[in-house]
């Protein structure tokens, strides 16, 4: 089958050599480096010169411009492969079982290889795409190969784009392979000027990673199309207007209690409840031990003694018969409250005090937005895991690589009023949205404890298992990260 390999040049050429001497062994059709000046790499190989080269990665049209065989195999300018790993990689297309093949991490080598976090993106789209099989494997990644048909398909002026090309890719249908390439030891070019950067940096690739994936969302349907959850949004921003007529029923005198725990500062802690009968009076205990200034339990479409055992806990307490959907009551919570430090929790979750003081004590201390650091709980988490790299791709494109994967989805988490209100609370519909607004808005925004919410998590069936796809909770997390997403490259 006739093969082209087509090969940058565009930010070193000590690779070149190698390489070049590697591919001439698969006897392939042609050689093509794309490079900005002029090259002498002897013969077999054509320089095609270029100035049309306006990103990273439009030097790959133009390479396919000049294609002629029925196989493009395209490579990076930082790995010199081997013989051996291009030939195994090339297997799928050769032998007629795939059409495009892209490079995927061996299992048996992941240990050997940190997780990069910009492939957390590419996890998050292959699942909108309902291609979880393909996990991190993306057309934005060299080494990959297509064949002639596929290009046609995907279209040449789209390979300037990779992620568009990796949805159209997806989307047309074609026979798509992920395999297994590099084993982590492999020699690299040294590229400073598109990785080099400091742990809570990102780097110049990284950077316009995040661009392209961003330009995709933005031409996605709202939220990607995945569930919203059930979420009542018009009640929760009818609640929060000013001409809301919601009557909140307070028992006793629990309500604006003053402490010097604080300081001169108030602590008001959100609990959403539904049917949470068997934890809700725990719950509020442990709360009770911070002595916060009032506790609102938002309990919505009940039918059992939830809103009855807050009561008898002297508690606010807001009732709804219907269910509002998830993080709407805590929207409507944080429209209710008054004090200066907003705690929220979970009414399924008994998070004993010493857990629940850190983001509290925070906030008073001048954090703004206080989060849960739940990674170290967590192996591998952005590598195969699309709940935990949905987190880690929104404060990638936050620019805020030292949050990891830390979210306002994970209670507990605190806010400081005076410096998250003027946004509004109807935007706590949309955890991560409301992450990716406070970002924008410059808050004070950190890691602040280390609380395991996962083992206090309630498991839900109907929630947390499907047949087929994702699970209904982590579609609603997936489209609540595309919502953000959104929102950024809007605002771009």
């Amino acid at each position: 089958m006739p093969l082209s390999i087509l090969i940058p040049a565009m930010f070193g050429t000590a690779h070149l050599p190698k390489l070049i001497a590697a591919c001439k062994q698969l006897a392939p059709l042609e050689i093509i480096v794309i490079s900005k000046r002029a090259l002498e790499l002897g013969s077999g190989v054509r320089i095609v010169l270029t100035e049309a080269v306006e990103n990273l990665f439009s030097w790959r049209r133009e390479a396919a411009k000049h294609a002629r065989g029925n196989v493009l195999l395209f490579l990076g300018e930082e790995q010199i492969d081997s013989l051996s790993g291009l030939q195994r990689f090339l297997f799928p297309i050769i032998y007629g079982n795939a059409q495009v093949v892209l490079p995927q991490q061996d299992f048996r080598n992941r240990r050997l290889t940190k997780p990069r976090p910009i492939h957390s993106f590419s996890l998050l789209i292959n699942n909108l795409f309902g291609r979880s099989d393909l996990r991190e494997a993306s057309l934005l990644d060299t080494p990959h190969a297509m064949t002639r048909e596929a290009l046609s398909k995907i279209g040449v002026e789209q390979l300037a784009q990779p992620t568009q090309a990796h949805k159209r890719a997806v989307m047309s249908g074609l026979s798509i392979s992920a395999q297994a390439f590099g084993t982590g030891t492999e020699e690299r070019m040294f590229l400073p000027q598109l990785h080099g950067s400091l742990l809570k940096e990102l780097s110049l690739y990284e950077k316009l990673v995040i661009a392209e994936h961003l330009d995709l969302v933005s031409c996605l349907p709202f939220r990607g199309g995945l569930s919203d959850g059930g979420r009542r949004r018009d009640i929760a921003e009818n609640v929060s207007g000013k001409n809301s007529s919601m009557t909140v029923t307070q028992i006793g005198k629990w309500p604006l209690r003053r402490t010097t725990l604080y300081g001169a500062k108030t602590v008001s802690a959100i609990i959403p409840a539904r049917n949470e009968a068997a934890t809700i009076q725990q719950v509020i205990r442990e709360v009770l031990r911070l002595d916060p200034a009032e506790i609102i339990v938002v309990v919505n479409g009940s039918v059992d003694q939830t809103a009855q055992l807050a009561r008898e806990c002297g508690v606010t307490t807001v009732e709804f018969p219907h269910a509002l959907g998830v993080d709407t009551g805590r929207a409507i919570g944080a429209s209710l409250s008054k004090g200066d430090i907003l705690l929220f929790v979970d009414a399924d979750m008994i998070m004993p005090v010493h857990d629940l003081y850190p983001f509290v004590l925070a906030c008073e201390g001048g954090v703004d937005v206080a989060l849960n650091d739940v990674s170290v709980f967590l192996n591998q988490p952005y590598a195969d895991n699309v709940f935990v790299a949905c987190r880690q791709a929104l404060n990638l494109a936050l620019n805020r690589k030292d949050l990891g994967i830390g979210s306002m989805v994970t209670v507990p988490f605190a806010l400081r009023r005076e410096a998250v209100a003027p946004l509004g609370w109807p935007i706590l519909l949309c955890p991560p949205k409301a992450q990716a607004a406070y970002a924008q808005a410059g808050v004070k925004m950190e890691l602040v404890h280390q609380v395991n919410s996962f083992t206090f998590n309630r498991i839900r069936p109907e929630k947390h298992f499907a047949s087929a796809g994702m699970p209904p909770a982590v579609e609603q997390i997936a489209g609540d990260h595309v919502e953000a997403l959104q929102f950024l490259a809007k605002g771009r």
